[in-house]
């Protein structure tokens, strides 16, 4: 796989190459002749193509369950039936989650309308996610049609709709993979705002929501809006006015948050308000992430800088992250991403068009704050800088269109490299990689607490071993989510067939405690377990590396 991508990634030097050698001759081929409705055909074709392929057996694939993902979706199931997270907390602004680090809400709150109508499931957790990056494709083609036309605009869909990186995290909840989506947005009303006012102060709101969305945000988001608003105003782009207005907007909606942090630096007591509770977390240490407070300043940037160049390089991530050899957007993508990066500075120099000019200062500014928060955020990998991802699509956009516009050869044999290295990724993705993916997802582990719940037994002990030896907060959350467990049952305050929450759940190792298959009690175990278990007292059900076990007198019929 490292040969055909290098091999590809010679192909777009060569053709960035000709189209250079083209400009220099002064060459340019007239663009072919659509109409509006040629145009809006295209854009439904290319929408329809990215929502069909990221819909196909969604829920199913990834199999299984990301502890995280379950995470948000058992507090947001919480927040459905309650107003609570799931330890009783009212309306949290911010997530206690592990205990020694937080989560954002913004996912978890996405989540409720789906869960409260159909239920807990990996759908309705997974469905925000689905939502927002179809949007995305939408919201990528509007921004780039203010940078280079309707052509360029299609050209980023396409890329968008097949890119690997959008692709994956599309198909499954993790809070932080909201945020791109929302700056994204933000900046698309920002752009229309030039035109429209009242769109200005729309962008704020999403501007401010990227605040509840990851804790990245607070160091980005600020940077990003303060150097556009100077820009902007510099430029008398927008008037003092219409900037005061945005901030209200802006303060009005993210201060709970903001002062959560405040109260969290400076360890304040919890503020418990009619509408929400802005909390402090005594046990957080997700401060030691950010290079201004580790220990050992220097090797840590010299970690991060590292790690940042892997991700720009599309090194191999975590498994939910990149599927092997296909990094988050093709290794070929990358020389026209740095040529999109040069030729926006020149084309900004050049027009005239205010709306085009504040575009390229939008994706300038969101590529440099992503730069930004790689260099101070510990050791980051794909999804601790996803804000990355949107303006390199945006520069490999508007590198494939310079090459289209040289020799629409060029530009064929590009879409061609594209499609074929998207089937591929495409084609993995749904054979052979589905089962990394259901290991790293806890399949096996999630089809056990299946199997003992359909059970006649009422206790069950499950091993603390699903993630790594002793890590029974990932059991339990997997429980909490696969089991469907109410939050006031889990907190103790009610009870299920006459059993607490701790009465009924238990998270041990088999081997720690005395088995009698005349007890009421079903087992989730390691399969380095499975010799403690005869198949005379037992059924045993394996699913990959897990295997549920049920005294035989307990087992429906």
């Amino acid at each position: 796989m490292e040969t055909s991508a290098i091999i590809t990634l010679l192909f777009a030097i060569i053709i960035l190459v000709g189209a250079i050698y083209c400009k220099i001759q002064g060459k340019k081929q007239e663009d072919w002749k659509t109409n509006q409705t040629v145009d809006f055909i295209i854009f439904c074709a290319l929408l329809f193509v990215g929502f069909a392929i990221r819909v196909w057996q969604f829920g199913m694939i990834p199999d299984g369950m990301n502890q995280d993902g379950a995470m948000a979706a058992v507090d947001a199931k919480a927040l459905a039936d309650h107003g609570t997270d799931r330890y009783g907390m009212y309306m949290p602004v911010h997530f206690t989650a592990w205990g020694y680090g937080q989560m954002s809400v913004l996912l978890s709150y996405m989540m409720v309308p789906f869960i409260k109508v159909f239920g807990l499931n990996a759908v309705t957790a997974r469905m925000p996610m689905l939502i927002v990056s179809i949007l995305g494709i939408v919201a990528i083609y509007f921004v780039v049609k203010r940078i280079g036309g309707i052509r360029m605009a299609q050209i980023a869909m396409l890329i968008t709709a097949l890119n690997p990186w959008h692709f994956m995290q599309s198909r499954w909840a993790l809070d932080c993979n909201v945020f791109p989506h929302m700056l994204l947005f933000g900046i698309l009303f920002l752009l229309l705002g030039l035109e429209k006012r009242r769109y200005l102060y729309i962008s704020m709101i999403f501007f401010a929501l990227c605040m509840y969305s990851y804790g990245i945000s607070f160091y980005t988001v600020p940077l990003f809006l303060l150097f556009v608003c100077i820009w902007f105003l510099v430029k008398k782009w927008i008037k003092i006015k219409d900037a005061l207005i945005s901030v209200g907007v802006y303060v009005l909606i993210s201060w709970p948050i903001y002062l959560t942090m405040i109260i969290n630096t400076f360890k304040l007591k919890t503020i418990k308000t009619p509408f929400f509770t802005m909390a402090y977390f005594k046990d957080s240490v997700r401060s030691q992430d950010i290079l201004f407070f580790a220990d050992d300043k220097v090797t840590q940037l010299k970690a991060n800088v590292k790690a940042l160049i892997n991700v720009l390089l599309q090194k191999d991530d975590l498994p939910w992250n990149t599927v092997t050899g296909f990094g988050t957007m093709f290794l070929f993508m990358m020389p026209f991403v740095v040529a999109g990066i040069v030729l926006g500075v020149l084309e900004y120099r050049k027009t005239e068009n205010e709306v085009k000019k504040a575009a390229l200062l939008c994706v300038y500014a969101a590529l440099g704050t992503a730069l930004w928060a790689g260099v101070i955020t510990a050791t980051v990998n794909v999804n601790r800088v996803n804000i990355i991802f949107y303006p390199m699509i945006v520069f490999a956009a508007m590198g494939v269109f310079f090459v289209y516009e040289r020799r629409k050869a060029f530009g064929a044999v590009v879409a061609a490299l594209y499609l074929i290295l998207s089937f591929g990724f495409l084609n993995t993705y749904f054979t052979t990689y589905k089962d990394t993916l259901a290991t790293q997802f806890f399949a096996g582990f999630m089809d056990s607490l299946d199997d003992i719940k359909d059970s006649k037994c009422t206790v069950y002990c499950i091993t603390p071993d699903s993630q790594y030896s002793g890590s029974w907060n990932v059991s339990e959350i997997l429980t909490l989510f696969e089991h469907n467990i109410d939050a006031k049952f889990y907190q103790g305050k009610t009870k299920e067939n006459g059993y607490t929450y701790s009465q009924k759940y238990f998270y041990y190792n088999a081997s720690q405690l005395q088995l009698d298959a005349s007890q009421p009690i079903a087992y989730v175990i390691s399969n380095a377990d499975l010799s403690l278990f005869s198949e005379t007292q037992w059924k045993i059900e394996t699913h990959g590396n897990f295997s549920a076990v049920i005294p035989l007198s307990y087992v429906k019929k």
